[in-house]
């Protein structure tokens, strides 16, 4: 019976990733109905908390690009790159994974993308070399965000673990995911510099370029942020957004700067996602007063929506796995203990 809802779980999964997040989120439910009505599984715990985090910190970075602030870093990101054109394989790859890295989300690289391309072919490099690379970069650095939605989420979930072994925080979990991160990009980076042909030595690129309308289309546009001056407010922005994270990183490596309150009888720190969820609303709210944010139009941005889907879709999935989870823990830990004791 065990095997038979676990199918059930794979299948909404595999059906879901068809449709992306919402779809993950949305069959979800089909697999948690399955399990509650035909197999008589007593439905698991929505996670909230993890949820909630999410959401506050999705506010913080929309209303930081409503601000202008994500713009900022994108320009600084593109002078570095155009400084050092040569190095454009190895740098883009980088630039990319900092950004996601200090706003949390892939979703803010996209703008970077042509860019990248437009200086890979104006130094005569293959442009698939660092595009591939970079893309792949900013979806690592998710894994290293301190607000990303991967990494709150583990702190949520381990933070719900207090009490039960060691209680892994923020800066523990950064430990090893930002070197294990940055050294995957540094040899992907390393691959990509010998990715295809040279361009000099793609005879079916240099056939297209004897089309003068090939050409144009190829080197005639420059994409770029250099041209563009921002507000003040913008930059006011991106430094508010830096101090929110520092604050979270200073209160995870110091547990006795948070407030203390008795739980079952023990003083226990504020725990880490609440942490977070105060620090992205302050911030967030400080640039809404300070910045002169366009409060209507924070919930329009692309982060925002993609926020929202990703919350969504943890809302489906993670229900539906504690639903079978919670169902077979005691099966579950007896089969996983017996595989570790005989495989020590």
């Amino acid at each position: 019976m065990i095997t038979i809802e676990f199918v059930v779980i794979l299948l909404c999964l595999l059906t879901g990733t068809r449709f992306g997040g919402m779809g993950l989120g949305l069959i979800s439910g089909i697999g948690l109905f399955i399990l509650c009505f035909v197999f008589g599984l007593k439905p698991g715990k929505p996670p909230v908390d993890v949820m909630l985090t999410i959401l506050a910190v999705i506010g913080c970075a929309a209303t930081l690009q409503t601000a202008g602030g994500l713009n900022v870093m994108m320009q600084f990101a593109e002078r570095l790159l155009r400084k050092h054109p040569q190095h454009i394989t190895l740098l883009a790859p980088f630039t990319t994974w900092m950004l996601t890295f200090l706003c949390g989300t892939g979703h803010v690289v996209y703008t970077m993308f042509p860019i990248i391309a437009d200086i890979a072919l104006k130094k005569g490099i293959r442009p698939e070399r660092p595009m591939a690379v970079a893309s792949v970069a900013s979806q690592m650095a998710i894994t290293a965000s301190p607000v990303s939605v991967a990494v709150v989420s583990l702190v949520s979930i381990l933070a719900a673990q207090h009490g039960i072994g060691h209680a892994w925080g923020i800066l523990e979990i950064l430990a090893v995911s930002v070197p294990a991160s940055l050294f995957g990009v540094a040899i992907a980076a390393l691959w990509s510099l010998r990715r295809g042909k040279d361009l000099a030595d793609d005879i079916e690129f240099q056939e297209k370029l004897k089309d003068p309308r090939q050409r144009e289309f190829i080197y005639g546009g420059t994409e770029t942020l250099m041209n563009q001056r921002f507000p003040k407010q913008a930059y006011w922005s991106t430094w508010i957004f830096f101090a929110g994270i520092a604050v979270v990183v200073l209160l995870g490596a110091f547990p006795e700067l948070r407030p203390a309150f008795e739980l079952k009888g023990k003083m226990t720190a504020l725990s880490m996602n609440l942490v977070i969820q105060m620090m992205m609303l302050i911030a967030g709210a400080v640039m809404l007063m300070v910045c002169k944010v366009n409060a209507s139009a924070i919930s329009n941005g692309a982060v925002f929506k993609a926020g929202m889907v990703a919350i969504f879709s943890v809302f489906g999935v993670a229900w539906m796995s504690d639903t079978f989870f919670q169902a077979h823990l005691d099966e579950l830990k007896l089969a996983l203990e017996g595989v570790v004791k005989s495989h020590p």
